[in-house]
């Protein structure tokens, strides 16, 4: 895009008009370089469906729109692939090998097969191997653990960037999960999508040795913090330790899920707690004498108003000085990676010769364009651009191979489609909604005008998070008649239940 044009561009305007073409009303427009004293920063910008965003409704609407063509589309679930299948001979890709109910089954592709996996946010040995990170977590995308990097490495595709992510952020890990609970606890100001900034409080963070290790209300850039005129990955020590005072926890909750003042975190133990920085530097395992030190330093800076430490902003040098005190471990948490098969212009992956893997192709983060510096909204974009791309060449019929079928007059393998998608039980309604994972689907009875029972039946919400609102929502919702409050932290996957049950009453 031309100098500071994106709004005026054509590049935008196709964006926007893909968008308005799968369904989105009113698409925002907001330029958003991530990096904006970086070269070609003021062309660079980002298409939502609506502000701020972070609600999931791109996917939403991709998904609504697969289901509009389910005549001409097969949906497999729980059927993840194993292994390209690859002709020795010409390094033809001739189709997948899956895996359902525990058994190899070969699926053929006459024209082409796509790598759509992602990348490896959730493979702790790929982390350790290509990131040089002991412990690293998600933020989400829960079933990425690198499927597509090894299946393209099996038929020498050409492995790039497996360094390059974006992270850390120091979040504290939700137990239930394994990812982190939310965003980022950091930050200056509470956000819409990224939660409470519960560090711009009485707080500070530190590693083993009590010392602290970056300005704690710094909003990474995608995990990068600048550097001398630049930006690097935040180093961060393993492990480390929020810490904050009795002020901090009265005054936010840490993330939004999280309960007020974090009481219920304190009585389950995921929240130490301790009447001297002493007594709780011994409970998590810091050095007391180097706590109660950078604590009395950091303090005489809020007191001056000056952090020569890390330059942390005046107005949130708040002083750690009314017990009890508190700690939670926090740990690198990670948006995403960008390593994998490298493809070219066509979305077609490149051979460790430097030519293409016939009839191969691959989008979104597995094997990104973006290399070490990413702007947000790259990915997505990218999953949107190369999918595409990839889509109409793989759909190309192709020449060299045969176009026959292979099955010789034999049924082909279709999953066990024949159950009702949901049972109802005798006079039960189905409502369908949306929430942050998908469908959420419930059966709701009536008697009179008044709701007696509902019966979740299908959600994808996450465990821990959204998961828990849905464990709690009909039981409000049978006791209220319909009337239920937002479960904190989980407004999106509240407004798909609340959506469920009227759908359900409408009928």
């Amino acid at each position: 895009v031309s100098k500071g044009h994106w709004e005026e561009s054509s590049i935008l305007q196709s964006f926007l008009n893909y968008m308005k073409f799968l369904g989105a009303k009113d698409p925002k427009v907001e330029i958003r370089a991530e990096y904006p004293d970086a070269p070609g920063a003021d062309s660079i910008g980002s298409a939502m469906v609506h502000s701020p965003g972070g609600d999931g409704a791109l996917y939403a609407l991709i998904q609504e729109n697969v289901n509009k063509r389910k005549g001409n589309i097969d949906v497999w679930y729980n059927a993840p692939g194993k292994k390209l299948i690859q002709d020795p001979q010409t390094g033809i890709i001739h189709g997948v090998i899956i895996e359902v109910n525990g058994a190899p089954k070969y699926v053929r592709a006459k024209n082409g097969v796509i790598l759509a996996t992602g990348g490896y946010e959730n493979n702790p040995d790929m982390f350790r191997n290509f990131a040089i990170m002991q412990h690293a977590y998600s933020k989400g995308a829960r079933f990425n653990t690198g499927d597509g990097i090894v299946m393209a490495d099996d038929v020498q595709a050409n492995i790039v960037n497996m360094g390059n992510n974006n992270g850390p952020d120091p979040n504290v890990i939700n137990p239930e999960t394994g990812i982190s609970f939310g965003y980022m606890v950091a930050g200056s100001k509470d956000s819409a999508w990224a939660g409470p900034a519960f560090t711009r409080h009485n707080v500070i963070m530190v590693g083993q040795d009590g010392k602290r290790f970056w300005n704690e209300v710094q909003k990474t850039r995608h995990g990068r913090v600048p550097f001398h005129g630049d930006y690097v990955h935040l180093m961060m020590p393993d492990p480390a330790y929020m810490v904050f005072d009795e002020n901090a926890r009265l005054a936010s909750k840490i993330y939004g899920s999280w309960s007020e003042g974090s009481e219920k975190e304190i009585a389950a133990g995921l929240v130490k707690k301790a009447d001297t920085l002493e007594e709780l530097a011994k409970i998590i395992g810091v050095d007391a004498k180097g706590l109660a030190d950078q604590v009395a330093q950091y303090n005489k800076f809020c007191e001056a108003g000056v952090d020569p430490q890390f330059n942390r902003p005046k107005a949130m040098l708040k002083p750690l000085s009314k017990a009890p005190y508190y700690a939670v471990q926090v740990q690198p948490t990670f948006t995403n990676t960008l390593g994998g098969p490298e493809r070219n212009q066509n979305a077609e992956i490149m051979s460790r010769n430097g030519g293409t893997i016939l009839h191969l192709y691959g989008a979104g983060e597995l094997g990104s364009i973006w290399s070490h510096k990413y702007s947000g909204s790259g990915n997505i974009s990218e999953s949107l651009v190369f999918g595409r791309l990839a889509g109409a060449n793989a759909a190309v019929v192709k020449s060299d191979v045969s176009q026959e079928s292979v099955l010789g007059g034999k049924p082909g393998f279709r999953p066990d489609e024949t159950a009702p998608l949901y049972q109802l039980q005798p006079g039960e309604k189905l409502g369908i909604g949306r929430g942050m994972g998908g469908v959420i689907a419930i059966a709701v009875k009536t008697d009179g005008g008044k709701i007696v029972s509902i019966r979740v039946l299908n959600q994808h919400e996450t465990p821990g998070i959204g998961g828990k609102a849905i464990a709690t929502l009909p039981n409000e919702a049978v006791a209220n008649n319909g009337k239920i409050d937002n479960v904190s932290g989980t407004s999106v996957t509240s407004n798909g239940f609340r959506t469920a049950l009227a759908d359900a009453l409408s009928k």
